[in-house]
């Protein structure tokens, strides 16, 4: 019995002094109370030294009478309290140290049982470098959005004052070019029999030269609003807005042999009327550059990305394009062929690739000469909202639209199989780039 009992005090020992040795080398401040009365009854070295009191200065006096702690417990009142809670934490508490200083601390105490008695521990973390570090970092951040919202403020100054200017120019340059085709026309209806044919061929080219540099005014004007519209986006059927496009494309297809293969598109969430733009453009390009083909071949269809994305594909049989310059398909000014061959500014991929990138979502493309090409484009998966909104907006597909033939597996094959030079809208081959 006397050897348990040995055992048994030689193992509280060891135990009190891993305990005594954890209390000492701590580096968090450590406070033991008596449970029933508040008085300090130890306290770690830590502490000591992060309150600049000495340990006489704390054992033994009531913990509300002590100065860095009288907003934990003022009184009496309150020390009950957290008797009878047995926990209280403070996230940010303020202490002053004996020599003025002021400090944050995150405070922690629990009443736990120690032998025959209670006893409450309280733990104090001294976190004075990091609200610091946090006051900075709100206080950078408020500078930041300062600076921030004045950039903005600027930049919206400086898009005013640009647009301003390119409708002044856009003015300036028009009425000369005005001038130009009137002048022209007098002079081929009072005087055209007496010019030789290559007098009235340099006034037909004069013509023409001024027809197109109006269109490229009117397209580098809308270039440049795409930038800075304001979206406005709700739920778009893109059937819709295929039938709609091809309406518009009448006259130039009315005489044409074209196969349309259209698979049933879903509604998306976005710039109806930008949107709208970017089809049109689209269609009107491989309506352009199948202008050989007999019959030309369209087709327009829907995939889901790997990202849950949605992907329309537009693809023709046509003129195609040289993958080794697909990298200039989508740039203001940008051709493939020359202007005698396919007409066009080559600015309309350019406003496309403007419109999908505003709406967070990305273009590319696949073609091969004389073997038509594939232009996509692909907008974000809807959020929740988005989703609901569309489900209850959207309307049915038509039965039996089918899928579309051919489509899916890969680009490349598809142009492999399909006749055709092709050139897209916006893209000019070094070698043969001409002049407006």
């Amino acid at each position: 019995m006397n050897l348990i009992e040995t055992r048994t005090e030689q193992a509280l020992r060891s135990s009190e002094q891993s305990y005594r040795r954890l209390f000492e080398a701590a580096k968090d401040g450590i406070l033991i109370l008596e449970a029933d009365t508040g008085r300090i009854n130890d306290v770690n070295p830590f502490l000591i030294e992060m309150l600049g009191f000495s340990h006489a200065e704390l054992a033994g006096t009531p913990i509300w009478e002590l100065g860095p702690f009288r907003d934990i417990v003022s009184n009496k009142e309150k020390f009950n309290q957290l008797q009878q809670k047995g926990y209280v934490r403070y996230e940010n508490l303020p202490l002053e140290t004996k020599d003025g200083r002021k400090i944050a601390v995150e405070f922690v105490s629990n009443v736990y049982q120690a032998g025959d008695c209670n006893v409450i521990q309280c733990n104090v973390r001294d976190i004075t470098e990091r609200k610091l570090w946090e006051n900075e970092m709100r206080r950078l951040n408020v500078e930041l959005e300062e600076r921030v919202s004045e950039r903005t403020k600027q930049i919206q100054e400086i898009n005013a004052e640009l647009e301003g200017f390119s409708y002044s120019v856009a003015h300036d340059l028009r009425s000369p070019l005005r001038h130009i085709t009137g002048f022209v026309d007098v002079l081929q209806r009072d005087t055209g029999t007496s010019f030789s044919d290559d007098g009235r061929h340099a006034l037909t080219t004069i013509s023409q030269a001024a027809i197109r540099m109006e269109q490229l005014i009117d397209d580098l004007l809308a270039f440049a609003h795409l930038g800075c519209a304001e979206l406005n986006k709700s739920s778009v059927g893109l059937d819709e807005l295929v039938r709609e496009a091809r309406t518009d494309l009448e006259t130039e297809t009315k005489a044409r042999e074209i196969v349309w293969e259209i698979s049933p598109l879903p509604a998306v969430f976005a710039d109806r009327n930008l949107m709208r733009q970017a089809l049109v453009n689209l269609l009107s390009n491989a309506v352009k550059f199948s202008a050989a083909r007999t019959p030309a071949v369209i087709g327009i269809a829907c995939t889901t990305g790997s990202e849950g994305e949605t992907v329309i594909s537009i693809r023709d049989n046509g003129a195609g394009f040289d993958q080794r310059y697909v990298h200039k398909l989508f740039g203001v000014f940008q051709r493939l062929h020359s202007r005698d061959e396919f007409e066009g500014t080559g600015i309309g991929l350019a406003n496309v690739q403007r419109i999908i990138n505003r709406h967070g979502g990305r273009v590319w493309a696949e073609g091969v000469v004389n073997g038509g090409a594939t232009f996509c484009f692909s907008l974000p998966k809807q959020t929740e909202t988005a989703n609901a909104q569309l489900h209850d907006n959207s309307q049915e597909l038509p039965a039996g639209s089918g899928e579309l033939k051919g489509f899916g597996t890969s680009l490349h094959r598809i142009g492999s199989v399909l006749p055709g030079p092709r050139l897209a809208d916006g893209v000019v081959n070094p070698a043969q780039e001409t002049d407006i």
